[in-house]
């Protein structure tokens, strides 16, 4: 099977994200990839940040060429300009594979992509990796009501129409997709080595609470900052970037939070041999309709070295839990979570080791990536009728 996925972020990014994990294991399993990106904007967002990340032989990386000036230039919206201008220059080159290659799958996951889909006979899949609407409601700050918000969902279900299936992260957005070929296929991880914490190089009198993940609007940051300043005993490491990572640090040296550090961007093996070092790590998001159908990838990457998590209730995330979380949604509920874990570290090893045996049957990427695989022979070997 060969796969075309056009790519609005970077692919050997910071961010590491779900396509590249999913599809990286696409093409360990012998199937060829064809991404599409677009040229760095050279901004603070993790998905824009290169680093170096492996690769595979199955995939081929084609950046499309933009004028770097405007490419660069900063202006209101220009992040949704930009994937809307990627979106129609690419078109022309996707047509053009399209034509010369053997296309068996375009895989899309975004509204402006709704363009590819044009005089299209090639099998489709549309990823819901978001709450799509949801978040285009919070960026632009409009209703519902909005033209724009009613002409996106248009577009959104058109998109849905013209797909032979759609995979999505999360129960909640499973459920808002009208189409007879869906399916849930969640975030995941890859398994990692575990270390004990007696055999690391850290100060083994130091107790390290961590974050690993964007700095964007949805993550509730600000709660790790004072808990932070609450509990000046504890190190706090936050690893990632993102458009909230400068005016996060400004904060931290303004209250000389000297028990934060912050490391930025880093590939993706560098980070995850940070996380390898925290006692407890943190999935903190703000509760809203968007982060209520989160998959977080950072939950099942901590699993898979059998950290004890706190996280906030999310919908998305209770449905995962089998009694191996903790929960806390307040400033004052994450202090109380991390001084029962101090306090009882043998019971949140044991909820921490039962994470990682439900990642390791449920969530790996291999089994992710077999299930993206065993959908894509079902639904693009027949035809789809779709009534909306």
């Amino acid at each position: 099977m060969t796969i075309l996925f056009p790519y609005m972020a970077r692919w050997s990014s910071a961010h590491a994200s779900r396509y590249y994990h999913l599809l990286m294991k696409v093409a360990e399993a012998g199937h060829r990839i064809i991404v599409i990106q677009p040229p760095s904007r050279k901004s603070s967002e993790a998905n824009d940040i290169d680093v170096i990340l492996p690769s595979h032989n199955n995939i081929e990386i084609k950046t499309i060429a933009i004028n770097s000036f405007f490419w660069r230039l900063n202006f209101p919206l220009d992040k949704l300009f930009k994937k809307m201008y990627f979106t129609v220059k690419s078109s022309f080159v996707i047509k053009r594979i399209m034509r010369k290659e053997n296309i068996d799958l375009l895989y899309l996951y975004n509204i402006p992509q709704m363009i590819y889909l044009f005089r299209n006979r090639t099998c489709v899949v549309f990823d819901f990796a978001d709450d799509l609407l949801g978040m285009l409601e919070v960026e632009l700050s409009i209703s519902p009501s909005h033209p724009i918000y009613k002409f996106a969902k248009l577009c959104l279900q058109w998109i849905v129409k013209r797909s032979d299936f759609t995979i999505c992260i999360s129960e909640p957005l499973y459920k808002k997709i009208l189409h007879p070929n869906k399916f849930i296929i969640a975030n995941g991880t890859n398994l990692f080595p575990y270390v004990s914490q007696t055999n690391n190089d850290k100060n083994s009198d130091e107790y390290i609470v961590g974050y690993v993940g964007a700095f964007e609007y949805s993550m509730a940051i600000e709660q790790i900052i004072l808990v932070a300043e609450q509990m000046p005993e504890i190190s706090f490491l936050l690893i990632g970037a993102g458009r909230d990572f400068n005016s996060i640090q400004s904060d931290v040296q303004r209250k000389k939070l000297a028990n934060i550090t912050m490391t930025g961007a880093l590939p993706h093996q560098d980070a995850m041999a940070m996380v390898q070092k925290m006692d407890i790590c943190l999935n903190l998001f703000k509760k809203t309709n968007v982060s209520h159908a989160v998959s977080p990838l950072k939950l099942f990457e901590y699993f898979s070295m059998q950290k004890p998590v706190i996280s906030t209730r999310l919908q998305e995330v209770e449905r995962i839990n089998e009694d191996f979380i903790y929960f806390a949604d307040t400033v004052d509920e994450i202090k109380m979570q991390i001084n029962y874990i101090y306090a009882h570290r043998n019971e949140a090893l044991e909820k921490a080791k039962k994470g990682y045996e439900i990642v390791k049957q449920k969530y790996t990427w291999e089994i992710l990536a077999k299930q993206f695989i065993d959908a894509s022979q079902q639904c693009c070997n027949k035809p789809v009728a779709i009534d909306l």
